[in-house]
């Protein structure tokens, strides 16, 4: 896509990572270019069963619960695999400088990164950015 003539063009190749504890997803923009690249998703937790429970409230509202500590695995798991991702990526030259937004893990996320992997950051931001298209994404990013 092009990104609109409001927002500041990308004057050097830039990775852009959106993530939650689930996927993330990868774009490149460079100039007026902004392309989705890929999405790594996490195989932990599986999502056939756990322990997760589901049910009824007296009022009729529907519930499900997640075991928090498959989350937080299921996190780390990602976030482990995406540095690795990250920093192969940097050694094959696919970018120069590096955005990520990661919810408020954003941090937890920037020490699992290699030293010249966390030298090309430009920017963290700490909000969950996953869902949105990617012209709603460009607004976050400048």
């Amino acid at each position: 896509m092009q990104i609109p003539e409001q927002f500041p063009a990308f004057h050097k190749k830039t990775l852009v990572v959106v993530a939650d504890h689930v996927h993330a997803k990868l774009y490149i923009a460079n100039d007026r270019d902004f392309d989705f690249v890929e999405e790594l998703k996490t195989d932990y937790p599986s999502h056939e069963g756990g322990d997760r429970t589901s049910g009824m409230t007296s009022g009729g509202a529907h519930f499900r619960e997640v075991n928090e500590k498959d989350e937080i695995v299921g996190e780390d798991h990602l976030f482990r695999k995406l540095a690795e991702d990250l920093h192969t990526r940097l050694q094959n030259n696919e970018f120069e400088q590096l955005i990520i937004a990661a919810g408020p893990e954003v941090h937890q996320f920037e020490n699992l990164l290699h030293p010249d992997v966390h030298a090309c950051v430009k920017s963290y931001i700490p909000k969950l950015l996953v869902k949105l298209s990617e012209a709603d994404l460009i607004e976050h990013l400048v």
